[in-house]
């Protein structure tokens, strides 16, 4: 039987990635251009049919071969209805039928996943979780991400937000988070929150080596953050130390809710690397329950930049092989 190859988009408010992944989720070409996103709807789907043509064109594969393709969306969006509702790095979008517009401009079934399950998925058919059945990821970037894996599947929900880990709240009536609640994960565990925080404390006058550079007009992120803690700072050490907390918090919420066997942590936030995952560690051993041993594994992703673009693809693989509508 002849090799079936999936496109994967990654779309961003500033570039749309793109690749050609085979069935054993090898990837076969990717590239990256411009979103162009101040064109509007209409240009940036033609923008992603031109990323679809140009990953099949580099990868040297007949048409014939392609079987679908992927896109990894960011914002709220509904999966079974293939619309984007209003991403926020995609101004003047409402209510966009994404699923059939690329459809119409590739000439190939297509799909339409959130971003962040997108990611999830990658890393569990090519990266940290291939070789299991159940896991969780979390995304730590500029916000908090996430995407549960259940029995192989992809958990999205009636409503399609499931998986919304970044707005667990780990801390009742806590600090308030853009979403509109209160003490989410996202407030306390994001690189944003972990800057944030520490400038609000500096702010409040506690001492901390980091106020020379805020009082050097510059900006703090969570790097700084991270290496003033690594320097014996103490208010940072602090600040730090609580989002690894919060985070391990999350990781035993999901321990009890899906039982998953491997917790894998993706975005700029494992850069800090081992300062990062043995505090994780060290919390999650230290809260969980002596029940049972089922504490899941709490790695690293693999693929990096990668896992959008080669889990929007597998998303087309998954439901080509499973007969889902496109």
């Amino acid at each position: 039987m002849s090799t079936r190859y999936f496109v994967g988009i990654d779309l961003g408010g500033t570039n749309v990635k793109a690749g050609l992944v085979d069935e054993q989720a090898h990837v076969k070409s990717k590239l990256s251009i411009e979103t162009e996103a101040d064109g509007g709807v209409d240009h940036v789907i033609g923008r992603i049919g031109q990323a679809v043509e140009l990953a099949i064109r580099q990868a040297d594969v007949p048409q014939s071969a392609v079987t679908g393709v992927g896109i990894g969306s960011p914002g709220s969006m509904s999966h079974k209805a293939g619309i984007i509702i209003s991403p926020p790095n995609l101004p003047g979008w409402h209510n966009v039928p994404l699923r059939d517009r690329v459809r119409e401009v590739s000439g190939l079934p297509t799909v339409l996943e959130n971003d962040a399950n997108a990611a999830a998925w990658g890393e569990f058919w090519a990266g940290a979780g291939k070789d299991i059945t159940d896991m969780v990821m979390f995304t730590l970037g500029t916000g908090v991400g996430g995407g549960v894996i259940i029995d192989g599947r992809l958990v999205r929900g009636h409503f399609d937000n499931g998986a919304e880990l970044g707005h667990m709240i780990v801390v009742p009536d806590g600090e308030p988070c853009g979403c509109g609640q209160k003490g989410c994960l996202e407030a306390y565990s994001s690189a944003a929150a972990t800057a944030r925080r520490a400038v609000a404390a500096i702010e409040a006058g506690e001492a901390s080596s980091l106020k020379l550079q805020i009082d050097a007009g510059q900006q703090i992120k969570s790097q700084q953050v991270e290496q003033a803690a690594r320097d014996g700072d103490a208010l940072a050490d602090r600040i730090w130390d609580e989002a690894c907390y919060y985070l391990a918090t999350a990781c035993i919420n999901m321990q009890h809710f899906s039982n998953p066997q491997r917790v894998v942590l993706a975005g700029g936030m494992i850069g800090a690397g081992d300062f990062l995952l043995d505090r994780v560690r060290k919390h999650a051993e230290a809260m969980t329950w002596h029940a049972a041993d089922d504490l899941p594994e709490i790695i690293f992703a693999t693929l990096g930049n990668d896992a959008g673009l080669i889990g929007a693809a597998g998303s087309a693989h998954a439901a080509w092989r499973e007969g889902e509508p496109t």
